[in-house]
């Protein structure tokens, strides 16, 4: 049992904006922090609350505190609210700072996804304050809280770890606990309590799943099998980015597998017990998919305990056994997945515990959602998410949004606020009825171009100015030749006919350009940048130089995400690259698949990679 001071309880003042900005902290885990310089902590403990109340003071209004003043300066704004998502005292007890699904403040910027990807706790001590036995147990009993329950993350780290450019102390004397694992709690990263056995599925709601373009029931007692993969990816993978690069690049229905597991045994609804899968050729119907969530030698005990429980409730749910099989080991499926660990496991009968499973209540705290604009509001099929937010801030909205497709209540406001000025429904949804209106109004039009029915010629000029043109065009909304070839340029750039007339194409590519994409030249120049984009999907070190274990990894993608059956020996010939015009050609490449290599099919993949499609 977790108790945990409240923020009324111990007098917060409100936040003067809450941050709404992405927060995955499945992704990292927790970071640890002390307050720095000196003495800090208090006693007796009826000291404590007033103690927060001067940290989260002194963050709004007064400066920040040491600990965050080390990285930041005092030239930085103040924050608007206290920086921690909890606070734990030498007593003790936990405080609630920001609380559950915020992202922190306090991690930094110096290692990507700092605060997007790790909740923060504070120990209310300065540097030359002694660790207390309850402050240990209290942020280790926290710690197990948000992994267990919360969706907290494995890893456990101090301040210092993710302070990649300049030096920090912090956490202090704390550090020395976060090493050598004082704060791990037994059982933690389960789903479940720290005394509990029991593996929990976290639904498609719980995650944020986009809705299916389409299903096909399977009765599940008529599956035969039971199909391992792996995502051949960092474990750091989201489920969504599975979801939308099976959805947008694949051009699948839906997420291709039935069910997902990451390294700390949490098992994520892909397409559930009762549905076709997409997971492998010709076994999509009579078998179950279960995706590992990394690469080879990345599963975990608890993963493959996981697998294996899910293995054995498929089999009590279809009323007889089911085949173990891995992916590259069913007929017309030539691939090394699940890769060499998990296929030796499955070889080797899937040896591990059984572990009960239960739906997963609604402590989980799901991703942000995506630029889908499902489970978290807004309508897309219309214009996408970034494509809004780039309306509403075209009007003026004051403060503007992050154009960064994510939705939630900052660009809900705004999408509503944009419906009041052009005068319809101000439900949030953009549907065509709104689209029609900011037309009329002029958000989508204005004289003098070639075409301004997707977005006005100053938001045109603007977007050219954005990608890096030069000399930048000037921002008048009065189209000339200057502007003309501007929209060429990005054209070109985003990889789209360069016409110069700015439609639903343009836009489209435009979107995937700076949302997704690689920022590649779209010149069929197979030159050092587009090898870097290429290996980095791929998953070879980016390093610019083409050489045998790159050209194993591009025949190694296209087997995995194409099915193209290629021996991969790192020496691509006319085989490979008529894989690759496939591959490109089901995103509408148009390709004559004739096995050449040169700048038509170098030019595709550079569309492809610019749009994040590869």
């Amino acid at each position: 049992m977790v108790t945990i001071i409240s923020r009324s309880e111990w007098g917060a003042q409100p936040p003067k904006t809450t941050d709404f900005g992405p927060f995955s902290p499945w992704v990292g885990g927790i970071v640890i922090h002390h307050e720095g310089g000196g003495h800090k902590s208090v006693d007796p403990h009826s000291q404590c609350a007033a103690l927060v109340r001067k940290i989260q003071d002194e963050s709004m209004h007064h400066g920040l505190t040491q600990d965050i003043r080390e990285w930041t300066g005092n030239g930085e704004p103040e924050y608007d609210d206290i920086p921690y998502n909890f606070l734990v005292c030498k007593h003790g007890s936990i405080y609630e700072g920001r609380g559950l699904n915020y992202r922190s403040g306090a991690n930094g910027a110096e290692s990507p996804g700092a605060n997007s990807d790790y909740y923060a706790v504070m120990g209310l001590m300065g540097a030359d304050d002694d660790v207390t036995p309850e402050m240990v147990a209290g942020i280790r009993t926290l710690c197990g809280w948000l992994q267990n329950e919360k969706g907290a993350g494995l890893r456990i780290v101090g301040h210092t770890d993710v302070r990649t450019v300049t030096h920090t102390d912090c956490p202090g004397k704390l550090y020395p606990y976060v090493k050598d694992g004082s704060f791990i709690q037994r059982g933690s990263g389960t789903g479940a309590g720290p005394d509990s056995d029991t593996l929990h599925i976290y639904s498609r709601a719980q995650w944020g799943a986009r809705p299916a373009k389409d299903i096909t029931p399977v009765a599940i007692g008529d599956r035969t099998g039971f199909t391992v993969h792996y995502s051949d990816g960092p474990t750091t993978q989201t489920l969504r980015s599975i979801q939308n690069y099976h959805m947008d690049s694949n051009g699948w229905s839906d997420i291709g597998y039935n069910f997902l597991v990451d390294t700390s045994g949490r098992i994520f609804e892909g397409r559930g017990w009762y549905l076709q899968g997409a997971h492998a050729y010709g076994a999509n119907t009579t078998h179950i998919g279960v995706c590992f969530i990394g690469e080879s030698g990345d599963a975990t005990d608890i993963a493959m305990s996981a697998i294996r429980s899910m293995y054995e409730k498929a089999c009590d749910m279809a009323g007889h056994v089911l085949t173990k099989t891995y992916h590259g080991m069913l007929p017309g499926n030539s691939t090394d997945c699940p890769g060499a660990q998990l296929r030796a496991w499955v070889q080797n009968g899937m040896p591990a515990q059984v572990r009960p499973i239960d739906w997963a209540g609604s402590g989980y705290t799901p991703p942000p959602t995506d630029s889908s604009g499902a489970s978290g509001g807004g309508m897309t099929q219309v214009r996408s998410v970034s494509a809004q937010q780039q309306a509403v801030n075209g009007l003026g909205y004051s403060p503007a949004l992050d154009v960064d497709g994510a939705w939630g209540p900052k660009t809900d406001a705004g999408v509503r606020w944009l419906q009041n000025k052009v005068g319809v429904t101000a439900d949030g949804l953009w549907g065509p009825g709104t689209e029609s209106a900011f037309k009329a109004f002029g958000g989508g039009s204005s004289g003098g171009g070639p075409m301004t029915s997707v977005r006005s010629i100053a938001r045109q000029q603007q977007a050219v100015n954005d990608l890096g043109y030069s000399p930048a065009l000037a921002v008048d909304g009065a189209w000339g030749p200057l502007t003309a070839a501007g929209v060429r340029w990005l054209q070109g750039k985003v990889g789209t006919n360069a016409d110069g007339q700015w439609g639903p194409a343009t836009e489209s590519a435009y979107f995937a350009y700076i949302d997704d994409g690689a920022g590649l030249t779209v010149d069929g120049q197979f030159g050092t940048l587009t090898i870097m984009a290429v290996q980095r999907v791929c998953g070879s070190t980016p390093d610019g130089q083409w050489g045998p274990d790159s050209k194993r990894s591009l025949q190694h993608h296209l087997n995995v995400w194409g099915n193209a059956g290629l021996v991969e020996d790192g020496d691509p010939g006319p085989a490979t690259y008529r894989a690759l015009q496939t591959f490109l050609n089901a995103s509408g490449a148009g390709l004559t698949v004739d096995g050449q290599w040169g700048p038509a099919t170098i030019s595709a993949l550079q569309n492809a990679l610019n749009q994040g499609r590869f």
